[in-house]
């Protein structure tokens, strides 16, 4: 919250549940800005609410107050004070020639955020699961509402399953390999291992020939996307303009587009002879009488990121898109350079954007008001971020070089990418100045879903 809505006063907070700490930021204007009439220089002053929820800051008429993430202890009231050497502008650190900053720690109280489960990290961190929806969900164009899923078209209405985690595939091979023999002295080597395999692998879901395909009236919920048969969408064509790849041919990825607006909704899926739907493309409608609902990009990503730390242990990844099939780590996408002249053509240049991410901290609660942002503590993802030249020598380095065994890639729609990196670059923004950057990397935040919250 923001008691002025033009404040050169800048706070921001960060919440470390590990360390059950608290950094306050201050970011305060210069001598120059900081003078009463009389040429004084004005004394700013810190102070912590009642509740040890807020902070306020103010800096003679020029006040801002900030919600804390996390109730604050009673001892950190002596924690909060400006040096005196403040008023004279000779303490802090100077971030450029027209602010100054100030940090301050703080610990959280004892009877506050008794520390995140290990189930409450995976649970919790994807939108729209199956319990979540009902048998007459509408899913809609994200864009124009467009509806794609009606469930009209089925008596019973839709059913929803959860797909499995991304190990599945790897989880039945080995289960395959070592389930327990149904037949007692059946040896292995014999020849007739095919006439008394267990007649429960299918039913099971362990049989090697089994695999995941779409199947009418039933939807098939993944952490970023949804998995449908092709008859049961509507106003939906198939297209394959997402993308050019970094060569210059037309991506060969098939993509799903909505009849009315044009925009990306899904994919083609080959694989299990059906279509995905990206959830950041749509919006759902759990009831005729509610509202359609949508989920920020970001978060969705911010979802499938964490999916993958937790299956795969890696936290380093090579985002991009476009490309031939996604494979293809650096594509580009055609820009538009808005006309200077009348006269002028509007030309098109090709960006071959790719970013690397570390995701420092996959649970960090922060809050942050400035002259362009008053945001409440939300919950999300400190990450680390960089733009890569050359990804391709990264992921596929030369013969007789060793590829990165700890960097993962994640493939985006062009337009999923580009808000993901828009949140990015805004996060870094709001960031002090004394914040933004660690070594190479640029700081930043990818919000995440707090189920508690929504």
């Amino acid at each position: 919250m923001s008691s002025t809505s033009n404040s050169h006063i800048h706070l921001h907070a960060e919440l470390l549940p590990n360390i059950r700490q608290l950094t306050l930021y201050v970011s305060l204007p210069s001598d120059s800005d900081t003078k009463n009439e009389d040429g004084d220089r004005l004394k700013p002053e810190i102070s912590l609410s009642e509740s040890r929820r807020a902070v306020t800051v103010s800096v003679g008429e020029e006040m801002e107050t900030m919600k804390l993430p996390a109730r604050v202890s009673e001892s950190s009231r002596s924690n909060l004070r400006f040096p005196e050497q403040a008023s004279s502008g000779h303490t802090g650190t100077t971030s450029d020639l027209t602010r100054i900053e100030f940090s301050f720690r703080m610990q959280v109280d004892k009877d506050e955020m008794p520390g995140l489960t290990k189930d409450e990290f995976v649970d919790d961190i994807t939108p729209w699961m199956a319990e979540d929806m009902s048998t007459s969900t509408l899913v809609r164009c994200r864009t124009c509402s467009k509806v794609i899923l009606d469930s009209t078209k089925h008596t019973e209405g839709w059913t929803w399953k959860n797909l499995p985690s991304g190990n599945w595939a790897e989880m039945m091979d080995f289960w395959h390999c070592h389930k327990p023999d149904p037949h007692e002295g059946h040896d292995h080597g014999s020849h007739d291992d095919k006439q008394i395999e267990d007649p429960n692998a299918v039913l099971k879901g362990y049989g090697a020939a089994n695999q995941i395909s779409a199947s009418s009236g039933t939807i098939l919920v993944d952490v970023a996307s949804l998995l449908v048969a092709e008859t049961d969408c509507n106003g939906l064509r198939k297209s394959q303009n997402e993308g050019i790849s970094q060569t210059g041919n037309p991506s060969s990825r098939v993509y799903l587009e909505c009849e009315s607006c044009g925009a990306t909704i899904g994919t083609e899926d080959i694989a299990a002879n059906g279509w995905k739907l990206f959830k950041a493309c749509i919006a759902v409608q759990r009831h005729s009488s509610s509202d359609p609902k949508t989920y920020p990009k970001e978060t969705i990503v911010g979802a499938q990121l964490l999916e993958m730390i937790e299956r795969e242990g890696i936290r380093r990844f090579v985002i991009h898109y476009g490309g031939s099939d996604g494979l293809l780590v650096c594509s580009s996408v055609p820009l538009r350079i808005p006309k200077t002249n009348p006269s002028e053509d509007t030309s098109l240049i090709f960006s071959f954007l790719v970013i690397k991410i570390w995701i420092f901290n996959p649970d960090v609660r922060y809050s942050s008001v400035n002259s362009n942002h008053s945001i409440a503590a939300q919950r999300a993802m400190k990450i680390f971020f960089q733009h890569v030249s050359d990804a391709e020598k990264i992921l596929e380095p030369e013969q007789g070089k060793p590829a990165s065994m700890s960097l993962e890639e994640l493939y985006l729609p062009t337009s999923i990418y580009e808000d993901v990196y828009s949140a990015l670059s805004q996060s870094n923004k709001m960031l002090p100045a004394s914040a933004r950057n660690f070594r190479e990397w640029r700081v930043g935040f990818l919000n995440r879903l707090d189920r508690k919250h929504t």
